[in-house]
């Protein structure tokens, strides 16, 4: 059997943990009912862009310059199906799991840097944010990526190399701020810790310049409204005690493989500390060795990783509002400190195979818990049924819904300012922000817009007059059920109805059974 080369195992293992990566994300590629509100909502934006919608200035873009762009992308190389906007997301997860395997092999040895890799492969918290659309996976890969890059130049400092370090933190910037900072300032450390004045003015001057790059062409005052104001506008109290319980149970219904494995890992640590306090007697008594003695090449220091991992424990707990996706943030550090933990337990390839088959044994309370993703359920008939009455609207015709999912998901499309119709835009204080009922109605009354969708509790319920102005504006309620009702405009030709367009048939729905 051929032997395997040191240049070939590290490619080998990338590899591996790819193909696992991207196994366990196909099902919710393919899935027929949108992953939640955030995957509608951005897939949406994708669409909108489609058509020639800008960010920030045709459509409402709550996240950072750089993330659309690439969402947009990642559905161009797909073909523009109606999976396609996931696209990028997906591969984000892949390129997540392979970044964190390289991170932790130079951090520690080859069997803890595959377990973490794995771990963060198969993460519920990571997979729901790397198989739906959101933008938490993205940035989290080009923080781990500026991890990354900062342990390149470590090893081997140079200008260029440190400004490669800003230049990948200004694209996670520009992705998701506060969630990734923790992560750049683990990779700050390493630079620092060189001594290198020009290097280290280096990186925030390229992460500067990335993030005005990324930003310029949509406006800065624009992205500045949406991206910063916007969510700084939602922020009230700081429910420290709802956010750890949130955490925790997410960790424990999505991550428990994870903590597990952490808990051996502990043990690890432990082990290990007490075999240190045994064995320094005898090392100070022991006569000094003669001869050379080889030198391994030296590790960069693990410490920032904990640095790491403790700043983000702290932006979950304290920001507000904080959502479960946020959670996948915390389980790659996380993984991080398992592999460095396992490298410096006394029997670092036992305990790992232990971390690793408790790991294991956990798997199936983690697939309960995410059947949502894993075996994607067809739509209720409710859905399906609102799906026929969306496919009979006229070509072209738009569709206001305060769940965008279901609009694409019907092949339909929404109102480019309309992507988002999230709670926090409806309870804005910013009026050049806020979405209001007379804007629902306003855009209602276009020739383009067919039909209005309410089918949220906690939206459009907002707007208790909503139903009688639809009314006078020429709608007809249908599919009622509690508060799920669709009005749809009785006499609606959009412009151009008389034929379909390319467009329309580019996201046409898939037919369900049934």
């Amino acid at each position: 059997m051929p032997s395997v080369t040191p240049v070939e195992r590290p490619t080998r293992d990338a590899v591996i943990v790819g193909i696992v990566a991207l196994c366990v994300r196909i099902p919710a590629f393919f899935a027929p009912q949108a992953l939640g509100f955030d995957d509608g909502q951005f897939a949406m934006s994708v669409i909108a862009m489609r058509h020639g919608g800008v960010p920030f200035r045709d459509v409402f873009s709550s996240q950072g310059p750089l993330f659309l762009p690439i969402a947009w992308l990642g559905d161009l190389l797909t073909g523009r199906r109606l999976d396609s906007p996931r696209a990028a997301s997906v591969v984000a997860g892949v390129v997540l799991a392979i970044l964190v395997l390289s991170l932790a092999r130079r951090l520690t040895a080859r069997g803890p840097a595959m377990l973490a890799a794995v771990l963060v492969a198969l993460s519920g918290s990571v997979l729901w944010t790397t198989g739906p659309l959101t933008s938490d996976g993205i940035g989290e890969a080009f923080a781990v990526g500026t991890a990354l890059a900062a342990l390149a130049y470590w090893r081997d400092p140079r200008v260029r190399r440190a400004a490669l370090v800003g230049v990948i933190a200004g694209g996670a910037l520009a992705v998701k701020s506060l969630l990734v900072i923790p992560a750049l300032v683990a990779a700050g450390i390493w630079v620092l810790l060189r001594r290198r004045p020009l290097d280290v003015l280096a990186v925030p001057a390229a992460a500067v310049v990335m993030v005005l790059v990324a930003s310029a062409p949509w406006g800065l005052s624009r992205v500045f409204d949406q991206y910063v104001r916007y969510h700084t506008d939602a922020v009230a109290d700081r429910p420290i005690g709802a956010n750890f319980h949130k955490l925790t149970s997410t960790l424990v219904e999505r991550d428990l493989p994870l903590l597990l494995a952490v808990a051996i890992g502990l043990v690890g640590i432990v082990g290990a500390l007490a075999a240190r306090r045994r064995t320094a007697p005898i090392a100070d008594a022991a006569e000094p060795r003669t001869g050379p003695v080889p030198v391994a090449a030296p590790r960069p220091p693990a410490f920032p990783v904990l640095v790491w991992f403790v700043l983000v424990l702290a932006v979950v707990l304290t920001e507000s509002p904080m959502w479960r996706n946020h959670v996948a943030h915390v389980a790659v550090p996380l993984a991080l400190l398992l592999a460095i933990a396992l490298d410096r337990s006394p029997r670092p390839g036992r305990v790992t195979a232990l971390a690793a088959t408790v790991a294991l044994l956990a798997a199936p309370w983690s697939i309960v818990h995410l059947t949502e993703l894993i075996r994607p359920q067809q739509p209720a008939p409710r859905i399906v049924a609102l799906n026929h009455t969306l496919a009979r609207l006229p070509a072209g015709a738009l569709v206001i819904a305060d769940t965008p999912g279901l609009v694409w998901r019907a092949g339909r499309r929404t109102p480019d300012n309309f992507v988002d119709v999230s709670i926090l835009r409806i309870t804005s204080p910013t009026p050049s922000l806020r979405l209001t009922g007379t804007d629902i109605v306003r855009a209602a009354r276009r020739a383009d817009v067919c039909a209005v969708v309410r089918w949220s509790n906690e939206r459009f319920t907002h707007f208790p007059t909503l139903g009688p102005r639809l009314r006078a504006a020429g709608y007809v309620a249908q599919n009622r059920h509690g508060v799920e009702v669709v009005w749809v405009k009785s006499r609606c030709r959009p412009p151009g109805s008389g034929r379909a367009s390319r467009t329309t048939a580019a996201v046409a729905p898939r037919r369900s059974p049934g």
